[in-house]
């Protein structure tokens, strides 16, 4: 099954295609229990086969990436949705070259702590 692509942002990086968007409206747990306002963005990329699939919540103190994939850090992953911290922050703006980094931040892993 492909990706859909409509409405996303598409990059061809060392290769292989890749989709991602922002998506706003997922409520942050914790801020809904206490405020009931505020709605975290998400950040996913997802590559054309699907190997690589990252969800990654904006606006947070510690950035942190979830990787529902079957490809990570180089490897297969457990099949399972994993979190790993990004060993960097992100801008407020999200930009193409912002996505490139975090791509190739997947496919190495280096740094990549559960």
């Amino acid at each position: 099954m492909a990706v859909r692509k409509k409405s996303r942002r598409k990059l061809v990086h060392g290769g292989k295609s890749y989709v991602w968007y922002i998506l706003a409206g997922d409520r942050d747990y914790w801020t809904h229990y206490y405020t009931n306002l505020w709605e975290t963005p998400f950040l996913h990329i997802i590559s054309e086969d699907k190997t690589l699939i990252l969800t990654i919540p904006l606006d947070v103190p510690k950035p942190y990436a979830i990787s529902k994939g079957r490809a990570f850090r180089g490897g297969k992953t457990s099949g399972c949705w994993e979190g790993h911290f990004l060993p960097f922050l992100l801008p407020k703006a999200i930009t193409p070259k912002i996505v490139a980094d975090i791509i190739d931040w997947a496919e190495r892993g280096e740094d990549a702590l559960k």
